[in-house]
């Protein structure tokens, strides 16, 4: 009897262990030569090409309107967004030169899920944007996004997605990323969104030749969009 026992509790305790660890699984850095990796740079790389980049812009620095998207790179609700309507507002209106997007940094969900890693994974998606490849970093982020409940934001997370970027310089990149300009512009860019009074993300501003529209917050759908770049127009 006592040996059953005993047997129970190891096999007890070894269904914890291996619970605890699937469960932090989702932590783990997604290699660049994995399938699931190559098919975000494959999504990636096909929604981008082409279109002109500069720091935290996308699309031409001429457009007409100007989409200010106000995210957190490790709000779920933000990945909604970006792989859904934004891709699409990318895919069309960015890539004819009608818009151009902006990203702003704006802390919600890090707040208590990214290990107080909010500054270094916006200022890891700036460096990249100083090679004009940020929205690269952005998309593949939001791509690869992990559990928000789970602390997996960390340097080999940041640096397994800069590997992820074709052309990317990794070395330029890792020494930029430290930099203390590109925190202080997160941190200014946080500071500005909440003396405009937004205090959610995804917060997304339209602005264009005639007014700017009303701050449209949370998942947007793609018809909200373009009738905000409608009115502003």
């Amino acid at each position: 009897m006592v040996g059953g026992v005993v047997i129970v509790a190891v096999a007890l305790v070894a269904v914890a262990i291996a619970i605890s660890s699937s469960g932090s699984s989702s932590a783990k850095v997604v290699t660049p030569d994995s399938p699931a990796a190559k098919t975000a740079q494959a999504s990636v790389n096909s929604l981008l090409k082409g279109i002109p980049q500069q720091g935290n812009t996308l699309g031409s620095p001429s457009a007409p309107v100007t989409i200010t998207e106000y995210g957190d790179l490790v709000c779920p609700v933000c990945k909604s967004f970006a792989l859904g309507a934004e891709n699409q507002l990318i895919a069309n209106e960015v890539r004819s030169g009608k818009a151009k997007i902006v990203y702003n940094a704006l802390e919600t969900a890090s707040s208590t899920a990214n290990n107080s890693q909010f500054v270094p994974s916006q200022a890891a998606a700036l460096a990249a944007g100083e090679q004009k490849l940020g929205w690269n970093y952005i998309e593949l982020f939001y791509h690869e996004q992990g559990d928000e409940t789970t602390s997996y934001v960390n340097d080999n997370f940041l640096g397994g997605l800069a590997k992820q970027i074709s052309g990317l310089n990794y070395g330029q990149w890792s020494s930029s990323r430290q930099s203390s300009s590109l925190s202080d512009q997160v941190t200014k860019d946080m500071q500005a969104a909440r003396t405009a009074g937004y205090q959610s993300t995804p917060t997304i501003v339209v602005t264009g030749p005639k007014s700017q529209a009303q701050p449209i917050v949370g998942s947007a759908d793609y018809a909200s969009l373009q009738s905000a770049i409608k009115s502003v127009s």
